[in-house]
């Protein structure tokens, strides 16, 4: 069977996980995993920007820090695990994953111009080239990255 990957992002995974204050999507969210799950054909990784990034929004937000923290930890034991619907991505910051970075990964815009810009983030640049080094490395028909922000997309 041939299966698809996403990349989640954090705007995702905030509403997977629930953290207050970053969840207005919750519900449709959910709905599409859940769907994905039923289906059978897709598999999820959780990049290492977005695990950060969610668990900064956890530690700073409000609400009930400790139930997304659990959930957060959930997830992660689930894609350690390869449990399925996930699928583990071992990526390595070397000097070729910083170079990458630096170029903007396929964006055809290097971090410097995006920073100075501000067009795009070092999180979301980071992102996109992890999915592009498991893609690399990888047989997965179609890889994407998951995300509900606009700029994110026009790269996913």
């Amino acid at each position: 069977m041939d299966l698809d990957v996403r990349f989640i992002d954090t705007s995702v995974l905030c509403n997977l996980i629930d953290v207050p204050g970053r969840n207005q999507q919750r519900s449709a969210v959910r709905d599409e995993f859940n769907q994905l799950v039923r289906e059978g054909r897709t598999r999820f990784v959780i990049p290492v920007t977005t695990i950060i990034e969610t668990g900064n929004h956890i530690a700073n937000g409000a609400g009930d820090r400790r139930g997304a923290a659990r959930r957060l930890e959930e997830f992660l034991e689930a894609a350690a695990n390869e449990d399925v619907p996930w699928q583990l991505h071992a990526v390595t910051w070397d000097a070729g994953f910083l170079d990458a970075l630096r170029a903007g990964g396929r964006t055809g815009v290097r971090l410097l111009d995006h920073l100075g810009n501000g067009t795009m983030g070092t999180g979301d640049l980071a992102i996109l080239c992890e999915r592009d080094a498991f893609e690399a490395r990888t047989s997965f028909r179609s890889v994407r990255i998951w995300t509900l922000e606009a700029t994110m997309a026009a790269y996913a």
